[in-house]
């Protein structure tokens, strides 16, 4: 009986059907375009911003860009495809810039409880 719980993995195997759906599409997160939030350690796209999209006022000259996936929900934005899809070539440090800026609190805390340690040893 627990056979029959492998049987579609299985047939999915033998017709070569994709099983995880839009893997072959670009990834926001890879894109030069790609704002993250930091005020999260991921790269979350329903919080990060898309720098491809959005609104200036032209009073006080602030740009509020569009969310990330919400631009890729709208076909007539970036769309499932990502129209406006750039590769980031720095990504890498994209993502340990991030990683530094949304740990900052963390890094300061630490770093002073481990100065406080040494100046009350000396």
């Amino acid at each position: 009986m627990r056979l029959l719980y492998l049987f579609p993995l299985f047939f999915n195997l033998c017709i070569g059907e994709k099983m995880i759906k839009n893997s072959d599409l670009p990834s926001c997160r890879n894109c030069i375009h790609f704002k993250p939030s930091f005020f999260t350690p991921e790269f979350d796209s329903s919080i990060s911003k898309c720098a491809n999209f959005g609104r200036k006022d032209v009073i006080t000259d602030k740009v509020s860009y569009d969310y990330a996936d919400l631009c890729r929900d709208d076909e007539k934005k970036c769309g499932l495809q990502g129209k406006y899809f750039e590769e980031d070539p720095n990504i890498v440090l994209k993502v340990l810039t991030h990683s530094l800026l949304s740990n900052s609190p963390y890094i300061l805390a630490i770093s002073s409880i481990i100065l406080a340690a040494v100046l009350v040893i000396e």
